[in-house]
């Protein structure tokens, strides 16, 4: 088949014109945005949710409303209904390099070394839009429905909309020294902007790459282009042990006259004349953060980083299977971002560094990593089926408005997954044993996937009623 083409499925699509109402019921439905409901239904008209709730009461509004009884097509799935996923960080067009993905490295390094070689060599045949258009295919047959996909190469660009995802198209910058984007980069950048734009992504925005390839005027500019062209931003950061501070995690760290009262023409700089200030403290000292920006990884964030990341409104995508094989030094905090009140998503990150693009894989070591640092509240998968689905779309913006994802409610698009774990609902504790199955196995249990109305995946979910 060919990657560029969409996987819906015609005999269940339907579009926007269609006056039908589909009626997709299901033993259980997780709104997210309100309790998770026993034999539930979600009713849809052209792209948007018009009612959620139970089975029966969304029949008896439709029937006050005086809807036809004929005009509604109903499709039961024996599973759970919930809102599509986002993918709050990966790079697609890295999809054809899954060998590197599933290697093993000493360190870091090794694996940048391992990434390198395979890809300049895919650097003379640029197969980008092919394996990007591979990847949203993989995001959407595992439930995905929005993603935050970074790309370093235009003819990668349109790969959500080759499949109509939602979410965020981010261009990626690195590599360039403050003389050379004063006299080059901005117009570079500009150049490529608009190339993306013919490729009709559902959004473009714009990820600096981290702070160890980029000087620092890049990350003064790069906000203030963003802002100005209504553009999210989007930063690998606190990846790296050498992203790491080593002041005391008090509030003066950042004021630290180490260092703070100097201008620094890079962070690489800075680690090497001994400061000790995070490459978190750093960004944000230039004003490189906002609640515009959502970082990727942030395994290297001491107490007082977290708290920046907070106050200045920023979402981390976790990525842990990503930082096991890339040898990031250390596990991402989970436990302290949970309870500290850090706005959370997941990311799968690119099949360079991680065997699958299916979200529930890395939901599932999240679990494991937030029970290990001693998380014990009973809401874990509650919170972690958050991070998938809204704290993915908040961490994009995209979790309110009329185009508003991560959700099932009025008037919210109707994106959805269906999951065939079998689910239990006859008491309170068998409905947390099904969202804690649902977290720990739901990898590979994807059945369908629709995205504003349209049925894109359909691996025989339905029955006719």
């Amino acid at each position: 088949m060919n990657p560029d083409s969409p996987l819906r499925d015609t005999s269940e699509s339907h579009d926007t014109n269609d006056k039908n109402i589909y009626l997709y019921s299901a033993k259980l439905v997780i709104p997210v945005t309100a309790p998770v409901i026993g034999q539930g239904a979600v009713a849809v008209r052209g792209k948007r949710v018009l009612h959620v709730g139970t089975r029966a009461w969304v029949l008896r509004e439709l029937r006050e409303e005086g809807i036809d009884p004929t005009e509604v097509i109903e499709r039961y799935f024996d599973g759970i209904i919930m809102p599509g996923l986002v993918n709050a960080h990966t790079h697609l067009q890295y999809t054809g390099m899954q060998d590197v993905g599933q290697g093993h490295y000493p360190d870091f390094h090794s694996w940048e070394q391992a990434f390198d070689v395979v890809y300049s060599k895919a650097e003379h045949t640029k197969p980008w839009k092919e394996w990007a258009s591979d990847g949203a295919r993989r995001l959407v047959e595992s439930g995905t429905t929005a993603a935050a996909d970074v790309v370093t190469d235009i003819e990668a660009a349109g790969a959500l909309a080759s499949q109509g995802l939602h979410g965020i198209t981010y261009w990626e910058v690195m590599n360039w020294r403050n003389a050379d984007w004063q006299n080059y980069g901005k117009t570079a950048l500009k150049e490529s902007l608009s190339q993306i734009k013919t490729l009709n992504p559902p959004n473009i925005g714009i990820s600096p790459h981290a702070p160890y390839t980029l000087d620092s005027e890049p990350f003064i500019d790069l906000p203030d282009i963003a802002r100005s062209l209504n553009m999210r931003l989007h930063i690998h950061l606190g990846e790296t042990p050498m992203e790491a501070g080593s002041h005391p995690a008090i509030l003066s760290t950042y004021t630290a006259k180490d260092w703070n009262d100097d201008h620094w023409p890079n962070y690489r700089e800075l680690k090497k004349q001994g400061k000790g200030a995070s490459a978190i403290q750093f960004v944000d000292k230039l004003g490189s953060l906002g609640p515009d920006v959502h970082i990727a990884h942030g395994v290297w964030a001491n107490r007082e980083d977290r708290r920046i990341l907070r106050q200045r409104g920023v979402s981390v995508a976790l990525c842990p299977r990503s930082n096991e094989i890339t040898h990031t030094g250390k596990e991402a905090p989970v436990r302290d971002y949970m309870d500290e009140g850090n706005m959370l998503s997941i990311g799968t990150d690119s099949l360079s560094s991680s065997p699958s693009l299916d979200l529930f894989d890395e939901a599932a070591i999240v679990y494991d990593m937030a029970r290990k640092q001693g998380y014990t509240h009973d809401d874990l998968s509650h919170r972690i089926i958050r991070m998938m689905t809204l704290g993915g779309a908040e961490s994009m913006g995209l979790h309110i408005g009329t185009e508003r994802i991560g959700q099932i409610n009025a008037g919210s698009l109707a994106d959805l997954s269906f999951i065939d774990i079998p689910p239990q609902t006859e008491t309170p504790e068998q409905v947390e044993h099904t969202l804690d199955e649902l977290i720990r196995d739901g990898s590979g249990h994807n059945k369908a996937t629709i995205i504003s109305g349209h049925v894109i995946y359909n691996d025989g979910a339905f029955e006719a009623i």
